[in-house]
């Protein structure tokens, strides 16, 4: 359940009798032999050997995860067989039980996302056919190539089955800027993604039999209690089902309102969660949520990643995080190792990690006035951390922020030149969190089993008809908090008051001087906050860097200044995409392709 790859067989010849595919995508070999790091330190033959189907000229292999936990499959006899990578819930059930009643309900024709939880792939042959589907949102990513001959979870197994990649020059200034890429791109032209759910049947000419969608919402006219437990028992529902498919259960908290609330769920479903907590001792974070953990007497773990120490050389210590991570992620393939050990030690055991990303569907979390907007006005708010001043000539904002606007309006599927503020509201889970929280959703499944709660199809419905009154402050996390476990809004926060307490009139004041700003401006914020040189850290720096890549970025010059990022996330993502396109990177794929 850690990743799977589908590659054609036998690519379909065209007209002048030349095959329409590179050789390199008939077959993508992914081998492993224990569920641990290789000799040299890093994740090479840490997947294990692949369980392996052929159907409709199609070869599977389907891998188990990092921490040891084996792929998930059910043979049905004469060929038939159903397989899944991620964490799926099917009816209430998982495991083999949720396999089993899937393929039960399975019709061939729709796919029934309504009955689904988790963030997954299945992979179905069903009556000599052979099908693919993805989770509602497509939190779980699967990338492809441009001719549909490789399909995989795995960014890098198709990539490796190209002869060639070359930078797409909008995905490359959307993972730059904002640490992903948005509806089908990647930063690579020839590598591509499905954009949410889906279901398909793979034949030589693989068709899109299904699509989910969100349906539009009208504004609610709940009251606001109404509202808080509505919602609170959606959540209840959800995590219930989680519970009953066994834990154990791992979260990290913060002292806010999304770890909380998570938590909160957690107690009144009867798991008592293992807590961890990210920062220096220092840290507000660590101190209230040492402070909550105490107060329902609860094990909590406290993680300084910025102490960590590799015993590896750099060149390994890449090659590690790149094998763990599928080459890139939200901030860049490059740190100081802590990343990788950290994500395996979250789900040691084969403890369920759950995450609180995207709680911000029940807050007014870009801080905007309640009114209809056209999309051009929301680029400003959600992707305004560029720096053009740093980019070749080949930057176009114009261009960037069209493309950007053409992604979102696909998102939300609604006509018209202004949006209500219900079809922005539902940008945040089907644009920001379909892609940004997305990628995060599915470098952590190849690790070990992870939910995030919030960004579940059966949650996400409903929260964008919301009225903005009601999330503002955090009004509406705080009472669902309070619903689900009283004695955790009763602790304080980093707001500076509890959930439980009325919202000061100081906190009131200063966030609505944050709504007020005009949309225009908020982008020069960043860009004054990021214009002087900073010190980067030991793995951004030359001498590190000419271990793995040539620190003048031959490649990504073409996009970039790099003297001028004056921002160390965005020059770690500019170096991963270099690394990426680079020959030593090639040669890491090459460890993939070794025979099982």
């Amino acid at each position: 359940m850690g990743m799977f790859t589908l590659s054609r067989e036998v690519p379909p010849t065209a007209a002048d009798g030349t095959s329409s595919l590179p050789a390199r995508s008939r077959e993508v070999v992914i081998s492993r032999e224990v569920p641990s790091a290789a000799a040299d330190g890093t994740f090479s033959h840490a997947f294990g050997a692949p369980l392996q189907r052929s159907a409709a000229g199609y070869t599977l292999r389907l891998f188990g995860k990092l921490n040891g936990r084996p792929a998930g499959l059910l043979d049905r006899g004469d060929g038939d067989f159903i397989a899944q990578t991620g964490t799926f819930y099917f009816g209430g059930k998982t495991g083999t039980q949720a396999l089993e009643a899937l393929f039960e309900r399975f019709d061939g024709k729709r796919f029934p996302w309504a009955e689904c939880r988790g963030h997954f792939a299945v992979i179905l042959r069903w009556r000599r056919r052979l099908f693919l589907a993805t989770d509602a949102l497509g939190a779980y990513k699967v990338y492809h190539d441009r001719e549909q001959g490789c399909f995989s979870s795995s960014f890098l197994a198709v990539q490796a089955a190209l002869p060639r990649v070359t930078i797409d020059k909008q995905g490359c200034y959307e993972y730059a800027w904002n640490g992903t890429t948005f509806g089908d791109k990647t930063f690579f032209h020839e590598v591509r993604m499905l954009r949410q759910g889906m279901l398909i049947e793979l034949t030589d000419r693989p068709t899109v039999l299904d699509t989910w969608r969100l349906a539009p919402a009208a504004r609610s006219t709940a009251s606001f209690e109404d509202t808080a437990q509505l919602h609170a028992a959606r959540l209840r529902d959800l995590v219930r089902t989680y519970a009953a498919g066994g834990g154990p259960f791992r979260l990290g908290m913060s002292g806010g309102y999304d770890s909380r609330l998570i938590l909160a769920l957690l107690l009144d479903a009867g798991s008592r969660p293992e807590l961890f907590v990210y920062g220096p001792r220092t840290s507000p974070d660590v101190d209230l949520a040492l402070r909550v953990a105490s107060s329902e007497g609860l094990a909590i773990e406290h993680i300084d990643k910025s102490q960590y120490a590799s015993a590896l050389d750099p060149v390994h210590r890449l090659q590690r995080a790149h094998d763990g991570i599928d080459g890139w992620n939200g901030y860049g393939v490059l740190n100081n190792g802590a990343d990788a050990e950290d994500r395996l030690a979250r789900v040691a055991g084969d403890q369920i990690l759950l995450n609180g990303s995207c709680g911000e569907i029940f807050r007014n979390f870009f801080n905007l006035p309640d009114r209809p907007y056209q999309l051009s006005h929301i680029v400003p708010v959600f992707y305004s951390y560029l720096l053009p001043r740093a980019c070749t000539p080949a930057f176009d904002v114009h261009e960037y922020e069209s493309g950007l606007v053409a992604d979102m309006q696909s998102a939300i599927s609604t006509g018209g030149r202004w949006k209500t503020r219900e079809e922005i509201e539902a940008l945040y889970p089907l644009h920001r969190g379909r892609y940004w929280t997305a990628r995060d959703i599915a470098v952590n499944n190849r690790f070990g089993r992870v939910l995030f709660p919030f960004l579940e199809a059966a949650i996400v419905e409903g929260t964008a008809a919301i009225p903005v009154a009601f999330k503002q402050y955090g009004r509406l996390q705080a009472r669902m908090i309070e619903i689900l476990r009283p004695s955790l809004a009763r602790s304080p926060t980093t707001r500076g008051f509890c959930p439980a307490d009325r919202v000061p009139l100081r906190y009131k004041l200063l966030s609505q001087a944050n709504i007020q700003r005009p949309t225009w401006i908020r982008p020069y914020g960043y860009r004054l906050r990021h214009r002087h040189p900073i010190i980067r850290p030991e793995y951004l720096r030359d001498e590190a860097l000419r271990h793995v890549i040539d620190p003048e970025l031959p490649v990504m010059q073409a996009y970039f200044h790099p003297e001028q990022i004056h921002d160390g996330e965005v020059l770690n993502r500019v170096c991963t995409m270099e690394w990426l396109s680079s020959s030593p990177a090639r040669a890491t794929f090459e460890r993939y392709q070794a025979a099982s």
